[in-house]
C-alpha cells in the first residue's frame, strides 16, 4: 500500500493553540488543581494521552453542560470547539477557574450570531448534529437559530411568518464545502431572501482542496 503525504495536513491553528494553551496550564502552579479539560480537545488518543501525563483530566459526556456537572473545584479548560454562555456562566457560579481556549474562528462565528439575532435575523445554523461546536454557537442565542444537516432539517422547520422576513445562514467552521454549498443553495430555494454567511474556516476548505487535487491528479 502506497502513503501519500498531502500537504497541508495535521492539526489545524486553533488546535495546535489550544494544546500549547493546556501545555501552559498544566506548568503553571498559579492555576487551581485538579485541571480538567471539558470533552476531547481534539479526537486523538496520543495528544489525550499527553495531557494526561501533564496531570489534566479530559472529561467527556453528551454536551457541556452535563460534563460539567462533574467538576466541583479547581481548573477548567474549554476546548477549541467553543462553549455555550451557559457553560460559561455555570461555571463561574461554581468558582471555577476557567482557561477559553476557543478557536478564533469559532469566536467570529458567535460573534456573527449576536449581532444577527440582534438585528433582527433568525439564523438557520448548517452544522453537525451532536457535535460540540454547534452546541456553543446555538446556545449564543436559544429560539433564535435552528441547527440544519441536510435537505430534510431543512424541510421539517416550521418557521413563522416574523421569523421567514429575515433568515441568515451560518455555519459550523469544520463541514465539507461541497455538501455545505450544496445544502446552502437548498436553503436559498426555500428561502431566496436568506442572507448567506459561510464561516468554513481556511485550514478546512485547504485540507479538503488537496485531498481533491491529489485525487484528480492520481
Amino acid at each position: 500500500m502506497e502513503v501519500i503525504k498531502i500537504s497541508p495536513r495535521g492539526y489545524c491553528y486553533g488546535v495546535v493553540d489550544a494544546l500549547q494553551i493546556a501545555r501552559q496550564v498544566a506548568k503553571d502552579p498559579a492555576h487551581p488543581r485538579p485541571i480538567y479539560i471539558l470533552g476531547q480537545i481534539v479526537h486523538n488518543r496520543h495528544a489525550i494521552e499527553e495531557l494526561t501525563d501533564l496531570g489534566i483530566v479530559t472529561l467527556d459526556g453528551p454536551d457541556r453542560a452535563s460534563i460539567l456537572e462533574q467538576v466541583s473545584s479547581g481548573t477548567v479548560i474549554f476546548t477549541a470547539h467553543g462553549v455555550s454562555p451557559l457553560v460559561k456562566s455555570r461555571a463561574r457560579e461554581r468558582g471555577l477557574h476557567c482557561i477559553d481556549a476557543t478557536c478564533p474562528d469559532v469566536m467570529v462565528t458567535h460573534d456573527l450570531v449576536r449581532d444577527l439575532v440582534a438585528k433582527g435575523y433568525y439564523i438557520l445554523y448548517i452544522g453537525k448534529k451532536g457535535h460540540p461546536e454547534p452546541e456553543g454557537v446555538l446556545g449564543e442565542e436559544p429560539g433564535h437559530i435552528s441547527l440544519v444537516e441536510n435537505e430534510a432539517d431543512v424541510d421539517a422547520l416550521a418557521l413563522t411568518p416574523e421569523q421567514k422576513r429575515k433568515i441568515a445562514v451560518s455555519t459550523q467552521t469544520t463541514l465539507s464545502q461541497w455538501d455545505t454549498r450544496r445544502v446552502i443553495e437548498y436553503i436559498k430555494r426555500r428561502y431566496p431572501q436568506a442572507e448567506v454567511h459561510i464561516d468554513i474556516c481556511k485550514a478546512t476548505q485547504t485540507r479538503q482542496e488537496a485531498v481533491v487535487a491529489q485525487a484528480k491528479g492520481a
